[in-house]
């Protein structure tokens, strides 16, 4: 997304996640997307590389200047990685990767309390740091997942009219659209 937030001229190249190339290791050593590579380095996992886009290409900023709404964009970016991403995973893949019932049980439970806290956050505000910002990027990557646990049965999001609207600003960015 903040590629095209951007409106960077990039490559894509497909990865195949289950069958990781020693070439993609190389570049990657988490063995992980996205990564890209500049001036023959590679920078890799999600929150660095958009930090990273963001400082590069100035405009538009996708960090607020306030120093206080920047570090609450940096606490959710840190919540989708450390929270957010690990449930929704679980949770969607979970069954189809062979884990316990019980793990992917306590990752919806996990879930609940992240759209809980997601909810809340969003109260009065349309983005998580007030203005769109690299925070909802973080969080943009799994509504797709989201959807499909909800599609499932498996959460229900009818409690969540903050989340709801977020979720339905975050999709209907041209941005997101173009890196579904």
């Amino acid at each position: 997304m903040v590629l095209h937030e951007k409106g960077l001229d990039f490559e894509t190249h497909e990865v195949d996640l289950g069958n990781k190339s020693e070439e993609f290791l190389k570049i990657s050593p988490t063995g992980k997307v996205p990564v890209i590579v500049v001036d023959g380095d590679s920078l890799y996992e999600s929150n660095v590389v958009n930090q990273f886009l963001d400082e590069v290409a100035k405009e538009p900023r996708l960090l607020p200047e306030d120093p206080k709404e920047r570090a609450y964009a940096r606490i959710w970016m840190a919540c989708a990685d450390d929270n957010f991403y690990p449930a929704v995973f679980v949770a969607s893949v979970g069954r189809e990767r062979g884990f316990s019932e019980e793990r992917i049980s306590e990752a919806l439970e996990k879930l609940k309390t992240t759209l809980a806290n997601l909810e809340e956050r969003l109260e009065g505000r349309d983005y998580l740091a007030g203005e769109f910002s690299l925070a909802d990027i973080a969080h943009a990557g799994n509504l797709v997942r989201l959807r499909e646990l909800e599609e499932r049965g498996d959460v229900s999001l009818e409690g969540y009219p903050n989340l709801r609207a977020w979720m339905g600003r975050l999709e209907g960015r041209e941005s997101y659209k173009a890196a579904a």
